[in-house]
């Protein structure tokens, strides 16, 4: 079962000359490791923001766990995990209100936090 599909992904950038991602595809299929290497430039960051449902595709297509990444991205942010390159954690939250934080971003709980003074 292949649990990544990518298709001749595309994206273009309004005022770029030439695509970030120009035509990648490849399949992950089930149990399989797999690595995304490339210089500098060569889309790595694009595709994967493209994968996780942080950034729309000019044209092609891509699918994870068999959910289209355009037309239902809820189910396959439910079926991702990622580690940004950048952290974005809030220092005046606990480790655990963090992870909650970012969970409910992703729809992944029916935790709502309250409001509370500390």
């Amino acid at each position: 079962m292949s649990l990544i599909e990518v298709n001749k992904l595309v994206k273009q950038y309004n005022k770029a000359k030439t695509p970030a991602v120009d035509g990648v595809s490849f399949v992950v299929n089930e149990g399989e490791f797999f690595a995304f290497l490339g210089p500098n430039g060569a889309g790595k960051t694009t595709t994967i923001s493209i994968l996780t449902t942080t950034l729309s595709m000019t044209s092609g297509s891509v699918k994870i766990a068999g959910y289209d990444v355009g037309k239902e991205s809820k189910h396959v942010r439910e079926n991702v995990g990622i580690i940004f390159q950048q952290p974005s954690l809030d220092p005046q939250l606990s480790a655990e209100e963090n992870i909650r934080f970012h969970a409910c971003l992703y729809g992944m709980c029916n935790y709502r936090p309250t409001h509370y003074t500390r």
